[in-house]
């Protein structure tokens, strides 16, 4: 039995990471864009005119990583490997705030234009080298430095290669601002990043004329990202994330720690599901079999009708009749909103344990009545089939009393199939129903996961929806191992 059960566990990491395939795949297949619904309601879905929702898209893709391709944000988030920003250093990162443009000027001429802004030094250069290339540019920005100093400067940049582009180009950014009347300087680091780069930064005389220099800084900005520079080689501060490491990322809006999400939300469901379930087969059990024991009599016709009314009562219509019923609009006996009172933090332990068990009475009702009501039909057919097995008459043949034959040879073979839906019964449960926790206000799994769809926010949808393909393979595995506890023949090799 505990080969069967390491083994079935061992099987379950490729399964989860099966589903997360899918449920990757389906979200990206689906319509609409996370990034443009939570601009939304991060606004109040009140955008102005001069709203600049492209360059608001734009920042909230590059923060959460939606503008790599969708192959690196999958093994992203599957980990073991991190690979955003502050990731393994193997790997380099979009920066889509490193934009460029075409620009047509007025006779014809298409220049590109990039986006100046600071550019940090390469991860694989040394802090002795950035603290050299970073001197040697400030020299070639001092107006006072003179032309020996000049030339030792922009040899030391020049042979820096790829790793002084970036002092030079932080060099240009800091000098946009004042361009018109730092034209020297502006001249000496392009000069400069000409003859580290080999690349042409000239720029036709009527930009030069109507912008000054910074046509030609924009020109190197624009040079910069196109050959490389959109791409930024990865930090390496936080080698380990994903899911195979226990990492579910933060919520995109909120910025929250989606597993804390999850683990305050499970201190709710679990114990209301476990309750549920409880209750379920604590009263499904003798039910089936009653019914099964007076099967054709009006007993058994009035208990299966009851059960089929139950089972076909909506939950969302029950849970409103139980308000309504027991709140204060009918006789006032129970709590009907949340888990607690307002005032329940001030209350001492009992107090507090009274209050979570009276507010937990009415969603646990709700969430049992339809399971009880198929359970103990599925209790009643096994046994009903029990019961018509040659073992069962050689038990009364041989004079046993019915009770004997009920519960210690026919109850154990007929609980197989109830068993079985303990794999279903359970996610169900522990997800959280939806719609019951709409109505009585709990904060548990299944308003999380509600709430997650309606907000696109991708990190909430892959923990709960990955959370319930655990739950179900846990309660399959559960159901296998009960199947030899009840029925000794059973044995799992």
């Amino acid at each position: 039995m505990l080969s069967f059960i390491l083994r079935r566990l061992f099987l379950m990491v490729p399964t989860t990471l099966g589903i997360a395939l899918v449920v990757f795949t389906i979200f990206h297949a689906a319509p609409g864009d996370p990034a443009t619904v939570m601009i939304g309601a991060g606004t109040g879905g009140q955008l102005g005119q001069d709203t600049d929702v492209e360059g608001m898209v734009d920042k909230f893709r590059r923060i959460h990583g939606l503008d790599r391709s969708l192959i690196v944000q999958f093994f992203d988030y599957v980990g073991p490997l991190n690979l955003d920003r502050d990731g393994v250093p193997w790997f380099s990162s979009p920066h889509t705030e490193r934009s460029t443009r075409q620009v047509k000027l007025s006779d014809g001429i298409e220049i590109d234009e990039g986006k100046v802004m600071r550019i940090v030094h390469l991860p694989k250069t040394s802090d002795v080298d950035a603290e050299r290339f970073d001197k040697a540019r400030d020299v070639l920005s001092d107006e006072a430095a003179g032309g020996e100093a000049w030339s030792v400067a922009q040899r030391t940049l020049v042979a820096g290669g790829e790793q002084a582009r970036p002092a030079l180009l932080s060099g240009l950014h800091l000098l946009a601002e004042s361009a018109a009347s730092r034209g020297a300087a502006i001249g000496r680091l392009i000069g400069a990043l000409t003859a580290n780069t080999g690349a042409d930064f000239s720029v036709p005389s009527e930009r030069i004329e109507a912008l000054g220099g910074v046509a030609r800084i924009r020109a190197c900005f624009a040079w910069y990202y196109a050959n490389g520079g959109y791409r930024v080689q990865n930090t390496g501060a936080d080698w380990w994330g994903g899911l195979l490491v226990g990492d579910l990322r933060r919520e995109m809006q909120s910025g929250r720690e989606v597993g804390s999400e999850l683990v305050k939300r499970l201190k709710i469901t679990v114990p209301l599901a476990f309750s549920s379930i409880l209750l379920s087969y604590l009263f499904a059990l003798p039910l089936g079999i009653f019914s099964a024991r007076n099967h054709g009599k009006r007993r058994d016709g009035l208990v299966t009708i009851a059960l089929f009314v139950l089972f076909a009562i909506p939950t969302f219509w029950a849970g409103l009749m139980l308000i309504l019923t027991f709140g204060k609009t009918g006789m006032d006996l129970l709590p009907v909103v949340g888990l607690h009172d307002k005032d329940a933090a001030d209350l001492g332990p009992w107090a507090y344990a009274w209050d979570t068990l009276m507010h937990s009475i009415l969603p646990v009702l709700t969430m049992t009545y339809g399971s009880l009501a198929y359970l103990s039909r599925q209790m009643r057919a096994g046994m009903m089939d029990t019961l018509q097995q040659d073992y069962i008459r050689t038990a009364r043949a041989k004079g046993l009393s019915e009770t004997k034959v009920i519960y210690k040879h026919a109850l154990r073979n007929s609980m197989i199939p109830v068993l079985t839906l303990l794999a279903s019964v359970l996610p169900i449960l522990i997800g959280g129903s939806i719609i019951i926790e709409k109505v009585f206000d709990v904060p548990g799994m299944g308003r999380y996961a509600f709430d997650g769809l309606l907000k696109r926010d991708f990190n909430i949808i892959m923990a709960t929806t990955i959370l319930v393909g655990v739950m179900t393979q846990v309660g399959i595995l559960l159901s296998d191992i009960t199947y030899s506890i009840v029925d000794p023949r059973i044995r799992h090799e």
